[in-house]
């Protein structure tokens, strides 16, 4: 049976192992869970589907389904869902997140940065804030392009292990962020010229209030396509790196996040490669593809 899962391809097989063991996790916090049988039901269904259908290889659809959008509503169900049973399983650390930032800087990054604000950057940074969303489908869409499926495969596999390592932080040090847990000292309202009042509204709308700032994912997943990206194409890796370089400084300046958890966010990028590497390399040689050996920058 092992041996035999062990075939699947790693970002399949990541998405299994993340359902089951947030399955395991309903079990163990069942009783101070509310709607628990749901979300266990949720995640074994997910669990099941995801290896039902990568069985299926029918027509371009299925493909596509199997592919794109079951791993995109995959890591969305994992982020809603986790972000709902979080306050159930343990307790806010902002004040520990604040402090650690106090200690570095002897003040609070988000509240000093208070003293540039104006509409025009805010809009810069809001809008810069939003090029996490499009990463994740730039270099897909590049990827498969060229053809290059199997590398695909592979970055899917990576980019599915940040979200997931990033989402395992968010429960275990659950953290608001600052425009919510010390929305009390800031003197303005961050408001844009155009987009970037209608921008954080919609963020507000679809996440809602989550213990989602540690690490910042923002940056972890952000960092991770961008050195993707220089592996395959240095051309668009140079178009985005000032986009994600303002996205790094907007987390700070829109005040979602704390200076630790930016860090922590590079933290995760670096983890992510190590780990993934580790792994992918590992499936190859049980699978009889050691010469296809490879790390990420590694020509």
């Amino acid at each position: 049976m092992i041996k035999e899962f062990l075939k699947i391809k790693p970002p399949f097989q990541l998405n299994i192992i993340f359902f089951l063991l947030l399955s395991l996790l309903i079990l163990y916090f069942y009783p101070k869970i509310p709607n628990a049988f749901n979300f266990l039901i949720i995640y074994l269904s997910m669990a099941i589907f995801q290896l039902f259908i990568y069985q299926l290889n029918i027509n371009k659809f299925i493909s596509f389904i199997k592919n794109i959008i079951f791993p995109v509503f995959s890591v969305l169900v994992a982020f809603d869902t986790i972000g709902e049973i979080t306050p159930y399983i343990n307790k806010d650390m902002d004040h520990i997140f604040l402090a650690i930032d106090y200690k570095i800087f002897g003040f609070y990054p988000y509240v000093y940065m208070e003293k540039f604000v104006n509409p025009y950057l805010t809009e810069i940074m809001q809008l810069s804030y939003c090029v996490y969303y499009f990463l994740p489908f730039i270099l897909g869409f590049y990827l498969l392009k060229k053809g290059m499926q199997e590398d695909f495969q592979k970055a899917m596999f990576f980019v599915l292990l940040c979200f997931y390592i990033s989402f395992i932080g968010y429960a275990i040090f659950p953290a608001l962020g600052p425009r919510f847990s010390i929305a009390h000292m800031f003197n303005s309202e961050l408001e844009g010229i155009l987009l970037a009042d209608q921008i954080n509204d919609l963020l507000n709308s679809l996440e809602g209030i989550k213990r989602d700032a540690f690490p910042s994912g923002h940056v972890g997943i952000s960092l991770l396509i961008l050195l993707i990206l220089y592996k395959y194409n240095k051309k668009i890796f140079w178009i985005t790196l000032p986009p994600v370089i303002l996205l790094m400084i907007s987390t700070i300046y829109c005040r979602y996040h704390y200076f630790v958890d930016v860090i922590a966010g590079l933290i995760l990028t670096v983890v992510t490669l190590l780990v993934g590497n580790l792994y992918y390399n590992f499936w190859l040689i049980k699978n009889g593809n050691s010469s296809n050996k490879e790390n990420y920058f590694q020509k």
